[in-house]
């Protein structure tokens, strides 16, 4: 009681308000900037807050209220300038809903239900500090492990009418997610020899490559706004939106106490819990057919657990000092360096610290919350902005974000080779989500596996109860959907009167004759890429060797499987994921030309005169091509003056990034 008294004497203090605001105006910025993040904003921040706050509480308590509330605008970048960033769950179900002038009434609903989400992630930080150690504990490598192939299995399912090719991308993902080091041998895996693979692919480039890119370019090629002219965008509709999440208030909350659960779990990670819950709320809904398409349901099951994660992220980092999520790693770094310890005796030492995050994360959310219903009214008619000007600045920006990532050239070649493989799975509906996630719990799912085994034996790791229920929860899914679609399939048949199944027994149906479908030319491609993995394996020592050399052959199998089976198959299955938009667009191929050149072009200007002059170029040139109306030029000053604003002041004064050299500043540098 007397740390909960002191956590609240510490609100009448004008030192404590206003690293409040500064915390919620830098979560703010890493929401809705693209390139921007709490983490990153956290690591220049910290060593300032660390020195200069003289005050333990507040600078802990600041760092805690930046990663808790970052989320709660990251949503703005999705509906208004139809960038997925991490939100690719959101943006799956936003998308739709936005091309139907409804991006104002999206904002609103987003932001009531993550505020609900934090409010009771930070109710349950505050319920079950005391009591969670022996729960959390019960999660060692094996639970991780296989709560990691659930995952996988849940999200490579929900691809209905395609399982096999949703089962085949989660594989694959889990599959490329081995390059870089051996956790366990130390052996250069898949590198081709390149020392900047050794850390594996980088996950922005790969992530924006595979996802955000072929969305944005798919946009760009429409040549058209991502929300109709007659769409309905104003502060009425925000608050429309924000009533119409009340309707779901008990999804909500079940939901948020999953987010809670699943972020409580050291090792899962953030993107991981928008997944899970999204498979977890499909699996148990009656019309699973609405999903993907525009579902406010669907928005529920993602956004719900997102600012709720932040409070089970807070359980494991202050009761067991194991920080669940990347910015709480920082809040750690400060808590040691102001000399005090995390722990089951924390609550009692410092409950004025737990009293005072709780009191921020629920401040923070609110706060947001209300800043972005009000706003949004305005900053969601830059949906009504013809994509092309929101795309000449993005779309370089991204590049650029990528490049911050690694600080080295590899990203470039690595996001556009990802972009060409993101368009090509795009078009022919092989669903990209699995593959993310694949790629997102590869790592945890091999290291944890393998510690697993090696503490327990392969026999004691499966003869553990979390882990069989777990294991077996995974297939239990996978049949469901299996029933699921099978069942689908066979509605039209029935749905007719008698006299049509007499029709059927006098007139059988004729199977059509096997053909090569397009779509199998992804799924020839990935066989060749598993054959590859699979032939270098082999050079590995058996503990390196085994996961990819499983997950190779599996990836054969399943994709040989489903390149046969699309060969009788009619019609176009139902994948868990965005069609191209452009395909019936007037000269699409013309303009698809254009813009492979553009990229080409960049990349030689990158080399010749430099990346960050290259991005301005392409900003300052794309509307003068793709733009339909008068004065295109005057928006490509618009654009690049844009890019170089960000360039030089973001990038060169507020991140520092070394740019690499270039052709040209090689030239000019010799003595």
């Amino acid at each position: 009681m007397d740390g909960v008294l002191a956590g609240l004497s510490v609100l009448g203090t004008s030192a404590y308000w206003f690293a409040f605001f500064a915390a919620v105006s830098m979560a703010a910025f890493a929401g809705i900037v693209p390139g921007a993040s709490a983490s990153l904003l956290m690591a220049l921040a910290i060593p300032f807050i660390v020195f200069n706050v003289q005050d333990p509480v507040i600078g802990i308590v600041m760092l805690a209220t930046i990663t808790s509330v970052d989320d709660m605008l990251d949503v703005l970048p999705i509906v208004a300038l139809g960038h997925p960033g991490g939100g690719q769950v959101t943006f799956l179900e936003a998308r739709p809903l936005v091309s139907k002038g409804r991006a104002a009434r999206v904002l609103g609903f987003i932001y009531m239900v993550s505020a609900i989400g934090g409010l009771i992630g930070a109710a349950a930080l505050l319920l079950v500090m005391p009591i969670i150690k022996p729960f959390i504990l019960q999660f060692s490598f094996a639970e991780i492990a296989a709560l990691g192939i659930f995952g996988v299995a849940i999200v490579g399912a929900l691809s209905r009418g395609a399982m096999i090719k949703g089962l085949t991308m989660g594989l694959a993902g889990l599959l490329l997610s081995t390059v870089g080091l051996s956790p366990f041998s130390g052996e250069a895996r898949f590198t081709l020899g390149l020392l900047e693979f050794q850390e594996g692919l980088p996950l922005i480039a790969t992530v924006i490559g595979l996802f955000a890119l072929p969305e944005m370019i798919d946009l760009l090629m429409t040549r058209s706004a991502t929300s109709r002219a007659d769409a309905k965008l104003s502060t009425r509709e925000v608050f429309k939106g924000a009533r119409l999440a009340l309707k779901y208030w008990k999804l909500i909350i079940r939901h948020s106490i999953l987010g809670v659960f699943l972020g409580a779990i050291p090792g899962v990670g953030a993107r991981v819990v928008s997944w899970l819950s999204y498979g977890i709320g499909i699996s148990a809904a009656k019309n699973r057919r609405q999903f993907g398409k525009g579902s406010y349901r669907g928005l529920v099951f993602s956004e719900s657990v997102q600012s709720a994660k932040e409070g089970g992220h807070a359980i494991p980092t202050l009761a067991l000092g194991v920080p669940a999520g990347q910015g709480w790693v920082f809040v750690l770094v400060a808590m040691i360096a102001y000399g005090i310890s995390p722990g089951p005796s924390l609550l009692s030492e410092h409950g004025d610290i737990v009293t005072l995050i709780v009191i921020s994360l629920i401040l923070g959310n609110a706060v947001l919350a209300v800043l972005g219903m009000f706003a949004s009214g305005q900053l969601a008619k830059l949906s009504r902005v013809p994509y092309p000007v929101l795309g000449a600045v993005i779309i370089p920006l991204s590049i650029l974000s990528a490049f911050q990532e690694t600080q080295h050239w590899s990203a470039v070649p690595i996001i556009l080779a990802f972009t060409a493989l993101g368009l090509a799975m795009k078009s022919y509906k092989w669903p990209r989500p699995p593959l993310i996630l694949g790629l997102i719990l590869g790592e945890i799912i091999e290291k944890n596996g393998m510690s697993a085994i090696s503490l327990y034996g392969l026999g004691g790791t499966l003869s553990r109860p979390l882990t069989i229920g777990l294991l077996v929860l995974a297939v239990v899914v996978v049949i469901f959907f299996i029933r699921i679609g099978s069942y689908d399939k066979s509605v039209p048949q029935l749905a007719g009167a008698a006299s049509v199944g007499a029709a059927a027994v006098d007139n059988p149906v004729r199977k059509n004759p096997w053909a090569w479908k397009t779509d199998s030319y992804v799924g020839l491609l990935f066989i060749v890429i598993a054959a590859a993995f699979v032939w270098q394996s082999f050079d590995y020592r058996p503990v390196a060797r085994n996961f990819p050399l499983v997950l190779g052959a599996l990836i054969i199998v399943l994709a040989a499987v489903q390149v046969i089976k699309s060969g009788w198959e009619r019609g176009e299955s139902e994948v868990l994921d965005i069609g191209m938009l452009s395909t019936d667009m007037e000269g699409q191929r013309r303009y698809a030309a254009i813009l492979f050149g553009y990229f080409v072009g960049f990349v030689i200007l990158a080399y010749v005169i430099g990346l960050q002059y290259a991005a301005i170029l392409f900003a300052a040139t794309i509307p003068a091509v793709f733009m339909i109306g008068k004065r295109p030029w005057a928006w490509g000053i618009l654009t690049g003056g844009i890019l170089v604003l960000l360039v030089f002041g973001l990038f060169d004064n507020l991140i520092n990034i070394i740019w690499p050299d270039s052709l040209l500043s090689d030239f000019f540098n010799k003595d």
